[in-house]
Parts: structure tokens; sequence; C-alpha cells
């Protein structure tokens, strides 16, 4: 599984307690740190790593992910357009929870939207 933009990390720390090979994915350096300890200290084994998506050379090595997760990742026009680019290399299946960001609707007419939870939607 892969979760792009991982923040804190709950849902990757999540499934990785569930049993998933996890790579939890972040721009920030501090955000992955903190994930890294997060998990250290409740002993959940996942890998993280700083990834930028207009170098997602790493990410593409792993593919195709069986699970690719983000949660509030269209807060700027260019992550839209990034992800764009990015998702149809992952692979998988793509979840992404998104809170009703200005930049959504532009990119979720790109992709078949199915509504799994409230806001929450699988793109094809």
């Amino acid at each position: 599984m892969l979760e792009l933009g991982a923040g804190l990390g709950l849902p990757s720390l999540a499934a990785a307690l569930r049993g998933a090979d996890v790579l939890a994915t972040d721009w920030a350096e501090d955000a992955v740190t903190l994930l890294r300890v997060n998990a250290a200290r409740n002993r959940v084994e996942l890998r993280a790593a700083c990834v930028r998506w207009d170098e997602p050379e790493q990410l593409y090595a792993g593919a195709p992910w069986d699970v690719v997760l983000g949660a509030d990742l269209l807060y700027e026009q260019r992550n839209a357009d990034a992800l764009l680019a990015l998702l149809p290399r992952l692979g998988g299946e793509i979840l992404l929870a998104e809170p009703g960001r200005p930049f959504a609707g532009r990119f979720l007419a790109h992709w078949d939207v199915e509504e799994v939870a409230e806001r929450v939607y699988r793109l094809r």
C-alpha cells in the first residue's frame, strides 16, 4: 500500500497494524520524521519516505501498488495537476478522501468516481 501526502500517517499506521506492506510518503521531512518516530514508538513496521510528486521515481519503482491512499491533497491547483499525471502510473485501487477543496471538482471530473463513504472516493 502507498500513502501519498501522509502527514501524520494514521491510515498508513492502521494499515500496517493490519498486516499491510506500507510505504507512507510526504514531501515534508518533518512529517516523515514524526511518522517514523510514531511508528517506532508503537512498534509498527512500515516504510516512510520523503518524496516529491515531481520526482516520483521511488513511487514508480513500487508500482503497481495494490492500494494508493490520499487525504486532503487537492488544496492547491499544482497538487491536482501533479496527481493527474502521477496516479494513473501507480496502478491499483485509488482511494481519495476529499473535504471539498476548490480544485477537487475539476480533478474528480477526470475520473470515474465512486463515493465509498462520505467524501471518500474510489477513482478509476
